[in-house]
């Protein structure tokens, strides 16, 4: 028996008692006991009429003619009740009598009225919870709809930088871009195939930070300012893929590294208890134009974000005059 049912039966049961409790007699008789067991089956018959057939036709359509019918049916119940108990008291006369109708023919009233209002109460409150579940499962459908196409975007804004440094490295003759297409091969794998799961290994995204760092170092040989540090905790938590790269791909871009030896690249990941804090900070030039298009990777993870981690993460990015960092916190326990 489901939790529903049997709080219905509870329900139903402590009415019962509670108009026998009422019962102006002092001793309920077997007349008496009937009479109430009459009131409760018109009281359920009118309360699952109600939310079984009256309120799902006509609340919404015709809510007029929805509380029409209802008032003719409580004033119909009220005096087939009361004349129930009339019939069954009519060998007993009295001003005492009288009374006692008078009050039994209220309390039927306003019990069904109760009853009435209860079922739609129960109706009303049934339909909302079917409405905010229909709601929820339309947003989750939507926010796995909408991942999916940013998680698409990912791959062609990869392969587009990884094949113009190929070509780089091909129209230079470096004897390091055979090197380069066996890298490419590696990370396009990760991309291709780990980055289709909801979630991967920590060190897995760590990896391909590293193979990102060193696609880049066979491009532009000699000293270069790029750390990259990590202390993982805990290598096998797990974590939306490609969260960070966005934004070292923005530091490379902006830093000028290729071009002044000043530049630098600082990456910090760290993780402990499942409290991952992920850091980049680069020098930045602002006489440098501005391409277009830019800043798209950084809003693709910022929804990716609000999607997969909500209320879970803090992003504080800060541009000063000659540095942009950024500082993601995300709570992955």
């Amino acid at each position: 028996m489901s939790k529903k049912i049997l709080l219905q039966i509870v329900f139903w049961i402590i009415i019962f008692i509670i108009n026998l409790a009422l019962s102006p007699m002092k001793r309920v008789s077997t007349d008496q006991f009937v009479f109430e067991l009459l009131c409760l089956s018109f009281y359920i018959f009118l309360f699952y009429l109600n939310i079984l057939y009256l309120f799902p036709h006509y609340y919404e359509k015709e809510r007029i003619k929805y509380f029409l019918i209802s008032i003719v049916l409580i004033i119909f119940g009220a005096l087939f009740l009361n004349l129930f108990h009339e019939i069954g008291t009519m060998h007993r006369r009295g001003r005492h009598v009288e009374m006692v109708a008078i009050f039994i023919g209220f309390k039927q009233l306003l019990w069904m009225v109760l009853v009435f209002l209860t079922g739609t109460i129960y109706s009303v409150q049934n339909r909302l919870n079917q409405q905010m579940i229909r709601h929820k499962q339309l947003m989750e459908e939507k926010l796995q709809t909408e991942l999916q196409l940013l998680k698409a975007q990912i791959n062609p804004h990869f392969l587009f930088n990884a094949l113009n440094n190929i070509y780089s490295l091909t129209y230079m003759q470096s004897e390091k871009a055979p090197e380069s297409v066996l890298k490419l091969s590696e990370m396009l794998r990760y991309v291709i195939e780990d980055c289709g799961n909801e979630k991967v290994p920590l060190k897995n995204e760590t990896a391909y930070i590293q193979s990102f760092i060193d696609f880049y170092r066979m491009k532009n040989p000699g000293e270069r300012d790029i750390v990259f540090t990590h202390e993982i905790e805990n290598q096998e938590i797990r974590i939306a893929p490609m969260l960070f790269i966005p934004f070292i791909e923005n530091s490379f871009k902006y830093s000028r590294i290729e071009e002044d030896t000043k530049g630098y690249i600082h990456i910090h990941l760290i993780e402990k208890e499942g409290n991952l804090t992920f850091t980049v900070k680069n020098t930045l030039f602002t006489d440098r134009t501005i391409l277009p298009g830019s800043g798209k990777g950084i809003a693709n993870v910022k929804q990716r974000l609000e999607i997969i981690y909500p209320n879970q993460y803090k992003l504080n990015i800060d541009h000063k005059r000659n540095e942009f960092s950024v500082v993601l916190n995300i709570n992955l326990s």
